[in-house]
């Protein structure tokens, strides 16, 4: 399974990351979904079709934290 780690002074377009939320544009379908540290353990699959997961840790970027999409 391929994972792409976000890196938080290099975010792609269709990449954000604020806090312990981060944005992820599934590989697959191309939906835009969001993922909170705070909820659900901080990991989420993709709502349309499922086939991507993205993972944010509740530590923001600022403070080694962690976000990341597998596919």
């Amino acid at each position: 399974m391929p994972i792409k780690e976000l890196d938080p002074h290099n975010l792609g377009h269709d990449e954000d990351w604020e806090g312990n939320n981060a944005a992820f544009k599934c590989p697959h379908c191309n939906k835009i979904f969001i993922v909170s540290g705070g909820i659900h353990n901080g990991e989420r699959d993709c709502p349309e079709w499922g086939k991507s997961t993205g993972y944010c840790d509740i530590h923001a970027k600022k403070s080694g934290g962690k976000a990341s999409l597998k596919w």
